[in-house]
């Protein structure tokens, strides 16, 4: 219980799978994370999102949609065949203490065809 890194270590692990067609038109969101609190619970009072891997080429950007929402926005075109992975997570935080971390991890199939 006293362990920092078992406090950091993500409480929720979520898995997505995205086929697109090739050379997308750009900027287009791609996924969307978010957060709800139980009836009766207070919820987070900030959140922050990233991208924690698989963004090592830059087509990728995280960015706030809402207050309590984050998008995964594809901002370079991906030219298929290929697949791509990209790991996002959400940082919650409460008083300014951190509270919890929810990873997705998002496997991207980008077909050989524009359509």
């Amino acid at each position: 219980m006293d362990s920092g890194s078992c406090h950091h270590a993500p409480k929720t692990i979520s898995f997505h799978y995205l086929p697109l067609p090739s050379n997308l038109i750009t900027p287009t969101p791609l996924f969307r994370m978010a957060t709800a609190s139980a009836p009766g619970r207070p919820g987070p009072d900030s959140l922050r999102f990233g991208i924690v891997g698989g963004n090592s080429q830059g087509h990728f950007v995280m960015q706030r949609s809402d207050r309590q929402t984050g998008e995964l926005i594809l901002v370079q075109s991906l030219l298929g065949p290929q697949n791509v992975e990209v790991e996002v997570d959400m940082s919650e935080y409460l008083d300014r203490t951190f509270q919890a971390k929810h990873v997705s991890k998002i496997t991207i199939f980008v077909s050989p065809y524009a359509f």
